[in-house]
Formats: structure tokens, sequence, C-alpha cells
């Protein structure tokens, strides 16, 4: 194998700018270090704990939405730069890709031109949306696509493109008992423009959510806890309800940070009695802990107009895309939370029982332990560095 312990020593180039991304990355960049690679690269504190070297600050990536990434042009402009020079050097080996489409969708059409190496984790949906993009991959020798779910493994070979089947990190979570609560949770985001954008109907619902459950039940209400899905959302989401509150946030309103790790972020999560969740991985977290729980979003007005003419999936939800049935509820708010959309987002999450609630839950950890592990799938891209 070719000495890369050396300052200016080949690399492989890892690119995820997202939680969920960064959760799947981390295995992958222990395994690469592990068998004396130098990893660089975008990626989160997981990532980086794991030797991630990185070339930009994790937290400026994360953007929701056309209406949100428009204010960061410049800036984004500016890190993908960085980025397509080290992919574009002779010492990088190979790419990495995770999730990231607005970055790694423009990393792969470089991969193909260069004819540079590149697996690419959880590319584009689309089963959803934008279908063309598909059209890339194709005679694309080079470039290597893993997906989680049986729906994109489909969409991408009735376009003619194979791809491989890897575990999704939420099916090896293994349970532990917790005490169950009767307590809310909130999870507006883990982008901060739509993390904000989605805080005020979510505490209009849980407002609603708490006074339903008074008239339903005995004891105390329950309280709501707001999820800042990273360390720096957790300031930014205190400030915007103590605006909420002109300054005098209620006792049964909280904001935490939620646990890094997987295990632990889904047993914290299992120990609530419901939750609003935006869209995202987050919809994923909660059907497999087998808690009742509604989907829910704001998008800003551009993504909305442009979703309505391009997104082809009956459902965001991923547990719905997956099972291809409304077996969690979903909502889009496109202007303002009005009472009769928060009263049935709120009837939604009290109609549903535990019992189903499980039930979904382990058919979904099922569907989504099939295929190779991450560590297996990236010792596989990374063999072909190494010197026999």
């Amino acid at each position: 194998m070719q000495n890369v312990n050396e300052e200016n020593s080949p690399y492989i180039l890892f690119c995820a700018g997202e939680d969920s991304g960064d959760m799947i990355g981390a295995e992958m960049v222990s395994t690469a270090v592990q068998q004396g690679f130098k990893v660089i690269g975008l990626g989160g504190p997981l990532m980086q704990e794991k030797g991630l070297q990185p070339l930009w600050d994790y937290n400026d990536l994360p953007v929701s939405g056309v209406g949100d990434v428009v204010p960061k042009y410049f800036s984004l402009k500016n890190v993908f730069e960085v980025l397509s020079d080290a992919a574009e050097s002779k010492k990088c080996l190979g790419i990495v890709a995770i999730d990231y489409p607005g970055f790694n969708m423009k990393l792969a059409r470089l991969a193909k031109k260069w004819g540079k190496p590149m697996l690419y984790v959880a590319p584009p949906q689309v089963w959803a949306w934008k279908s063309k993009r598909a059209s890339l991959f194709k005679q694309a020798n080079n470039i290597r696509l893993a997906v989680f779910f049986d729906i994109e493994a489909k969409a991408y070979q009735q376009m003619g493109v194979e791809t491989v089947r890897i575990k999704h990190p939420i099916a090896g979570w293994v349970y532990d008992q917790v005490e169950p609560r009767s307590d809310m949770l909130l999870l507006p985001g883990s982008r901060r423009d739509s993390a904000l954008r989605n805080l005020p109907s979510f505490v209009k619902v849980a407002e609603r959510y708490r006074n339903t459950w008074a008239e339903r039940n005995s004891g105390p209400l329950p309280d709501v806890i707001v999820v800042a899905s990273r360390e720096h959302l957790e300031v930014p989401l205190l400030v915007a309800l103590e605006k909420l509150y002109d300054g005098r946030l209620p006792s049964w309103l909280k904001v935490v940070v939620a646990p890094k790790l997987i295990s632990e972020r889904l047993n914290f999560y299992s120990a609530y009695s419901a939750a609003l969740t935006s869209f995202g991985t987050s919809t994923l977290e909660m059907a497999c802990v087998g808690i009742p729980f509604a989907a829910c979003t704001m998008p800003d007005f551009l993504t909305y107009a442009m979703g309505k003419f391009m997104v082809k999936s009956e459902f965001l939800s991923l547990p719905n895309a997956i099972f291809g049935c409304g077996v969690t509820p979903e909502f889009i708010i496109r202007h303002k939370l009005n009472d009769r959309m928060a009263d049935a987002i709120v009837e939604a999450l009290f109609q549903q029982d535990i019992g189903s609630a499980d039930e979904i839950a382990l058919r979904l950890r099922k569907a989504l332990d099939v295929g190779k592990t991450s560590s297996e799938l990236v010792s596989e891209f990374l063999a072909q560095f190494l010197k026999r």
C-alpha cells in the first residue's frame, strides 16, 4: 500500500454536508483511517472524531430549499471551489460522497469527466423528483451508487443504472429499556433557516396538543421538548422561542440538544409519547422507535412552487414512501398554520396507537436491514488503491 501518512501523501476525499451523512460517514471514515488512508473533506463532528481532516466549517453547509440557498450562494460557491480543487488534485485517489446532492452531483460530474473513482452513498432520490439526474450515472463505470431503500434501487434500475444496497445505521439499533413519559418532542429541522421557519407552527401544535391532552387524560400536562439537532442550533431556537413568548418562556417548554450517536438518540426519542418532526431522516428515526408522530414542514415559497411541478412522489415522509402508503400522517403548511390544520395534526397524533406504531417500527427496521454494511462497502471501494 502507498504511504498515506506523510503530509503531502495521497488521500480519500469525503463529502457529507448533512447530519444524516455525518452519521453514515463516521464508520466509513473510521474504516479508511484504520486501513492507513488519509481522509480529508467535508463532514460533521462524528466524521471528524473518526479522523476526517475538515476543509471547511461544517456548520456553514446545511441549507434547505431554493429560498435558503440563494442568500448563501457565494459562500457555498467558495466551499465548492475548495472541494473541487481537492478532488481534482493528483493526490486525491478517490471520492466518497454521501447524500448532499447540491455538492455531490457536481462532484459526480467532475469525477465522471476525470475518470476518478467515486462511491456515492444515498444519491439523489430520483423516485421522488428530478429523475433526469440518473442519466449522469449511465456509462459512468468509475462511479458506484449505494442506496438504502428498495424504492431507490428499483427507480435507478428502471433508468438503466445499477446500484448496491447498504444497510441503514438505524437497522442496527439495540433497544434499551427507558422510562416512558407523556412528554412531546418537536424536531423542527437540522438546517437553521428551515428550523426557525417551522418552529412557530410546531409550537402552536404543541399548545393545542397539551389542551387536548388535558381534555382526554388526567394527571400532569406533558412538557414539550424542542430538539436542536446540532449544538449551534440550541441558542437560535431558544432565542426564537423567547421571542414567541415575549421573553417569558413557559416552564413546560425547553430546548435540548439531540445526542450525537444514533443509538443514544433513538433511545432518547423512544421515551416520549408523541413527536412532530420535519421531513427527512428524522421521520425514519421516529418511525423506528415506535412512537406516534406526524411529519410537517413549512417550505419557503420558491421550494413549494418548484415542488408542485417537479415532485412526482405521492409521499414526502420516508416511511410512507418506503411502504408506498400513508402509514404515518404528513402535512405541508403553505403560508401560515391555521386552526383547522393545527387541529388535524393534533388529532392525527392522538389517533395513532402504540401497537400500530410498534408494528410499523418492526417492519421498517427489517426493510432497512438489507445489503452491505458501510464498513464493508467502503472497504471494497478502497481495495482498488491498495498495492497487491
